[in-house]
């Protein structure tokens, strides 16, 4: 894996992403040095796949813009819906920002994927049926067939964002000991899960680590395994999240060759990991740390006890009775 500088889109407005449509793959944000005493800070890193289906893929996609000043976000999914779902929350945000409090914050942070799930439905149904969600859901009701509106809302109820994203920051806290207040670090996930009654938009507030994309299941695994958490240094919070992306290689998607590691401090002012950072924790992991390589020379046996003969339960075997003294009575 090569080290990656900052790249030039870093350090332009989340307005000047260009649009694309592709899928995304990885991006990690873990809370380190949060103890007394020390200065807390949130490492973010991200793979720069991007995929273009049934066309090709590169390793050239920044996935790190920002929704309002000392707030950075982290996206993946379809990159143009990402692109309108972080518009989405720059926007709120600016009009919004001073109502958010340290009690409200997730609360308030549902707002704008819920606005832009209504953006979605109106957008399906003007290009479907020629009418908006306002009508629909309206006069509609009381012209529109039964059957018609039913089939109609299960569509809806299918609408996805296509998106996630990590937003990133610090928000004051009440010290309830001191009676002071003091900027604390929180990661907001904004996500979506689907069951039988379709997508539904959700937040979420985490505070030592987490992960979007198609390979956080095994980045999770990783940080979990390492015992992540947000007292642990910046150091080994850098290693534990370049290891958890490395592990993650192989799922389908995720860029194998770059990567893009950040550090945010508590005044909103941000690090970037330089090629001698790479370059250091790339040999922590394939000479010490990391997962070994089982070589053909490598000479594994099965001896004799490790296995034996499997013990099938025959079909007229009746299974255990219970200790009527044991059992509870209701």
């Amino acid at each position: 894996m090569r080290p990656r500088k900052i790249p030039p889109s870093r350090k332009t407005p989340h307005w000047k992403w260009r649009t694309r449509r592709m899928d995304m793959t990885l991006c990690i944000a873990a809370v380190c040095d949060d103890a007394e005493g020390k200065e807390a800070k949130i490492v973010l890193c991200s793979d720069l796949e991007r995929q273009v289906e049934g066309v090709g893929a590169s390793e050239t996609e920044d996935k790190l813009g920002l929704v309002r000043p000392g707030w950075p976000t982290l996206i993946a999914g379809t990159i143009a819906k990402a692109n309108d779902l972080v518009e989405v929350y720059a926007e709120w945000l600016a009009d919004n920002f001073g109502e958010i409090t340290e009690f409200n914050l997730k609360d308030k942070l549902r707002l704008p994927a819920h606005i832009q799930k209504e953006r979605l439905t109106d957008e399906y149904l003007r290009q479907t049926y020629s009418f908006d969600h306002k009508y629909f859901s309206g006069r509609g009701k009381k012209v529109l067939p039964e059957s018609f509106i039913s089939t109609t809302l299960d569509d809806i109820a299918r609408i996805k964002l296509d998106a996630s994203l990590i937003i990133a920051g610090f928000i004051e806290q009440s010290d309830f000991y001191s009676g002071g207040k003091d900027k604390e670090p929180f990661l907001a996930v904004i996500d979506e899960y689907t069951d039988v009654r379709g997508s539904q938009e959700y937040v979420r507030l985490e505070y030592d680590f987490a992960a979007i994309g198609t390979g956080s299941y095994t980045a999770l695994s990783s940080l979990y395994r390492r015992k992540q958490e947000s007292q642990n240094s910046l150091a080994r919070t850098l290693y534990n999240v370049y290891e958890a992306n490395r592990l993650s290689e192989e799922v389908p998607g995720v860029g194998k060759e770059l990567l893009s590691i950040d550090v945010l401090h508590v005044d909103g002012k941000m690090e970037s990991m330089t090629d001698a950072g790479y370059n250091y924790f790339r040999g922590l992991y394939e000479k010490k740390y990391g997962p070994r390589e089982i070589k053909e020379k490598d000479k594994l046996e099965v001896l004799s006890e490790f296995l034996e003969p499997f013990d099938a339960p025959s079909s007229d075997s009746k299974p255990p009775e219970s200790d009527s003294s044991q059992s509870s009575k209701f």
